[in-house]
């Protein structure tokens, strides 16, 4: 099976620069930007055309400095540093697309897709968090300068006819492939939940990531926001 990989690069370069270049002498406007999790959608040359915040705000893209392209016609997960713009601050026209980092975003598969075994090579976890049908993760490896592949697996699922109630355990794939453990790199990945959304009312999420010091397990309430 094909699995997702993220070269680790530093994605907050502008959120860094925008925290420790302002001084109180500045006279420099510096815009107001976010840091998020958003759902982009691309457009028939492949540009970002349009976000989905993960509040369930669909906002057209005015400006993307970063100049991002992907496939024609898609749908895809990013962290972005953006803008809201609009006179109206609770009723933004659009958005100015300043940085944008790629997210790890695979649908979970069984460990039986994974010819070669599941691989649990260990992460930093800094947080973790429930928003549009997706579970966000912020991850920290301690990498040099390879490839980390990541995906997520459904160790099992089980629905009780009684109740209707669903239980879902899953597990971090990480692959760091014998890379040195010489500095700390950020990762970014969104876990979909859509496709548990028919299964119940609410999906118990029992998500195991092996951490540096040992085997986590993270639980969460999954209710379908939906679009």
């Amino acid at each position: 099976m094909t699995r997702r990989f993220l070269r680790l690069l530093p994605l907050l370069w502008l959120a860094l620069w925008l925290l420790t270049s302002c001084g109180k002498e500045d006279d420099y406007y510096y815009p107001s930007v976010r840091l998020e999790f958003l759902t982009a959608h691309t457009g028939a040359r492949g540009q970002l055309a349009e976000v989905r915040t993960d509040g369930g705000l669909l906002l057209p893209v005015a400006e993307d400095v970063s100049g991002s392209l992907s496939r024609p016609d898609s749908t895809l997960r990013i962290v972005a540093n953006y803008e809201l713009l609009g006179d109206d601050p609770a009723a933004p026209t659009g958005v100015k697309l300043w940085a944008v980092g790629s997210v790890v975003s695979p649908v979970p598969v069984p460990s039986v897709a994974f010819r070669d075994g599941v691989t649990t090579d260990p992460v930093r976890p800094l947080s973790l968090w429930l928003g549009l049908d997706y579970l966000n993760l912020v991850l920290e490896v301690e990498a040099q300068s390879g490839v980390h592949l990541f995906h997520f697996v459904q160790d099992s699922l089980r629905v009780s006819p009684s109740s209707g109630a669903c239980d879902v355990w899953l597990t971090l794939y990480h692959d760091d492939g014998g890379d040195p453990q010489s500095y700390a790199r950020r990762a970014y990945l969104s876990v979909p939940l859509r496709q548990y959304a028919a299964m119940g009312e609410a999906v118990d999420l029992h998500f195991s990531i092996n951490t540096y010091s040992g085997l986590r397990t993270y639980d969460f309430r999954y209710t379908s926001v939906g679009e």
